[in-house]
C-alpha cells in the first residue's frame, strides 16, 4: 500500500492517517501503532526541513513479510548519509539550546530495524517492526 504526497508540513496528518490506515488493513496489531507513527513521522519530518531545499514528493509505502511490518518512505532529495547522524547524549538533555537532533535516535528506539539506502534519485528508509501482524496484541 502506497501514499505519494508533497513534501510539506501540512501534509503530515495526511500521512500519520495513511500510516495507521495501511498498517490496519495489513492486520497490524494496534499496540503497534504509537511506534509506527512517530517513526514515520520523524523519517517524514526529516525529509521535509532536511532534505529537500524546495519542492519535492515523499512515497510512504507499508508491506507485511511474515508477521513482520515494512515500511519505506523514498524521497528525491539529495542522498543522507544515516550514520552521518550525530550520537544523542541523553545526559545533556536538559542543556540543549535548541530542539531537535532526535529523529533518528526516535526511529532507531521504537522500530527494530532501520536501513537507509541512497538511490540513483534520491533516498529510501526502510523501517521494520518485527512480529506485529497477525499476531496477539
Amino acid at each position: 500500500m502506497s501514499l505519494k504526497v508533497r513534501a510539506d508540513l501540512e501534509q503530515l496528518s495526511r500521512i500519520r492517517e495513511y500510516a495507521i490506515e495501511a498498517a490496519t488493513a495489513l492486520g497490524v496489531v494496534p499496540s503497534a501503532f504509537d511506534d509506527l507513527r512517530l517513526a514515520v513521522d520523524e523519517a517524514v519530518t526529516n525529509i521535509i526541513i532536511h532534505g529537500y531545499d524546495g519542492p519535492g514528493d515523499i512515497e510512504l509505502d507499508l508491506t507485511t513479510e511474515g508477521s513482520d511490518l515494512i515500511v519505506r518512505v523514498r524521497d528525491k532529495a539529495p542522498p543522507f548519509d544515516l550514520a552521518s547522524a550525530p550520537a544523542i547524549d541523553l545526559s545533556l538533555l536538559g542543556e540543549r539550546d535548541k530542539p531537535g537532533g532526535f529523529g533518528v535516535f526516535l526511529m532507531q528506539s521504537v522500530m527494530d530495524d532501520i536501513v537507509h539506502q541512497a538511490t540513483k534519485t534520491g533516498n529510501e528508509l526502510t523501517m521494520i517492526k518485527l512480529n506485529v501482524v497477525g499476531v496477539s496484541p
